[in-house]
């Protein structure tokens, strides 16, 4: 074990039932809190059990004057902000404030009762105002935070997946989507660059915007985010193709990628080439009408209109279309670039050509064209796997942006704004896999997950707020958090019946 890591288990609480039931049944403790669940404590002491402090622990920190050693615990705090729904970087005070959830971060309690440091309580929030948290202002998060390198921090998100997949514990699948966001930002915003946004392909009206680009690859099986990379938003999708697999394929282990689903932003001939020849992934990616095999799969239009598959569209009624095995006609799906002769072949590849959604013929030259390096005999079976790329959408980025905060970058104004930014939205996604893969882990085979289980960052919250309160028993350095009825009777406390 590192110096670091042994270092970082000095300083945190060591969850233990059954040392604090043994002092407890002796009528012993060293302090008690009544707590409520909704707080993050269950999230804190997940992130503890899974290795994530020791990570954040032995990341690069660098701070001329350190007021506390263990600066592992201002990502955590920052993570478990973000998963509370204060998504304003001021508004800390519900975690600063909680006796516990501080005690748990390896804070004693003298720090959390008269503060780290005399230094600043003064003037800090103005004259007649009290201290809002006895250990630390909120903005001393924030202020921390751009201590830690981006890449260290990147590191330890990555180094999570990795432990994840290897305990073998979760299923992630064999399909996994690529997608990108943007998160907008002022057009005077440190780091920001600008691009064009437009409604849709070929759309000549567009509108310019300033920004960062979110990459992520998300195993469409637990919705999981495994891969992360963050960059401007003038940078484009399709150069990130191969980065983005080869990165998922790390954390998950080799061969454990089995198709990948992204939009037709990423569609690049020879990426996609290694990634079916030299990786053994397959792909299912749209073409562009600009490209030659668009118009050569429309134009079998006629040819191929008794062999029509169709399938419904929800409740929205049938779609239709054909499908069109070892077209060579896309001469970039090579090992080498086609060069500047015309008419060169690239390598067999098949295509699904739809031709009529939900009851509505499609008029020619609106088709939709779906590339596979896939092997099957059905149109059908493309399409109900392409269908699954629209998981990342209303499930990861919607999360993301609506109860994870990953839009809501902080206002820091100085030489760290940027890095701020991208440690605010690696954090935000770092959020949502913890919080996912705690949910698959804890409640999906829990006994008491017969009630309800939940789906998503605001059912967590509404389900943990309608718990009854618990209490947090606190003996030397070990702790345990008990449900009402359970530290009753550890303690000693009978039942007597109804007055």
């Amino acid at each position: 074990m590192s110096q670091s890591r042994e270092k970082r288990k000095r300083k945190m609480l060591e969850h233990n039932k059954p040392m604090v039931d043994q002092f407890l049944a002796e009528k012993k403790y060293t302090f008690a809190e009544m707590v409520e669940m909704d707080d993050g404590l269950e999230f804190l002491e997940y992130m503890a059990q899974e290795g994530i402090a020791d990570s954040f622990a032995e990341a690069e920190y660098t701070k001329q004057r350190e007021f506390i050693p263990n600066h592992e615990v201002f990502p955590m705090i920052y993570m478990m902000n973000i998963l509370s729904g204060e998504w304003s970087v001021r508004r800390t005070r519900k975690i600063l404030t909680d006796e516990a959830m501080l005690r748990i971060l390896g804070f004693t309690g003298e720090q959390v009762e008269n503060g780290l440091t005399k230094r600043g309580t003064k003037n800090q929030y103005g004259e007649g105002y009290a201290r809002q948290s006895g250990v630390m202002a909120s903005t001393t998060v924030i202020d921390n935070l751009a201590c830690f390198a981006y890449e260290g921090l990147e590191s330890c998100f990555h180094s999570y997946i990795r432990r994840v997949a290897a305990g073998g514990e979760i299923d992630f699948g064999e399909v996994y989507i690529l997608d990108s966001t943007i998160v907008e930002t002022d057009e005077n915003y440190p780091g920001a660059k600008p691009t064009r946004r437009r409604d849709g392909e070929g759309d000549e009206t567009s509108e310019k915007i300033w920004g960062f680009k979110v990459f992520l690859l998300t195993s469409a099986k637990t919705r999981v985010p495994v891969a992360i990379h963050i960059t401007t938003a003038n940078d484009a999708d399709s150069p990130m193709l191969e980065k983005m697999v080869a990165k998922g394929e790390e954390n998950l282990g080799k061969g454990k990628i089995k198709a990948v689903l992204a939009d037709r932003g990423f569609i690049d001939g020879q990426q996609m080439y290694r990634l079916k020849h030299n990786m053994g992934i397959d792909f299912v990616i749209p073409a562009k009408k600009s490209m030659d095999i668009w118009a050569c799969m429309t134009g079998l239009r006629n040819e191929n209109k008794n062999n029509i598959e169709e399938w419904e569209y929800g409740k929205k009624g049938l779609s239709g279309g054909y499908l069109s095995k070892g077209s060579v006609s896309y001469s970039q799906y090579s090992p080498e670039p086609p060069g500047n002769k015309k008419g060169n072949d690239g390598a067999p590849i098949n295509a699904v050509v739809v031709t009529r959604w939900a009851d509505k013929e499609i008029a020619p030259g609106k088709e939709k064209v779906i590339l596979t390096s896939k092997e099957t005999d059905s149109a059908i079976k493309i399409i109900h796997l392409y269908g699954q790329r629209s998981l990342i959408e209303n499930c990861n980025f919607r999360e993301l942006k609506q109860a994870a905060a990953l839009g809501s970058l902080p206002q820091y104004k100085n030489e760290n704004a940027e890095k701020t930014a991208r440690i605010h939205m690696l954090l935000c996604v770092f959020t949502l896999a913890v919080f996912t893969v705690l949910v698959e882990r804890v409640y999906a085979g829990a006994a008491e997950s017969k009630g309800r289980i939940p789906k998503n960052i605001r059912e967590f919250r509404f389900v943990k707020g309608c718990e009854k309160s618990k209490i947090f028993i606190l003996v030397k350095h070990y702790y345990h958090i008990y449900d009402m009825k359970e530290f009753m009777s550890i303690a000693g406390f009978a039942a007597v019946g109804p007055d």
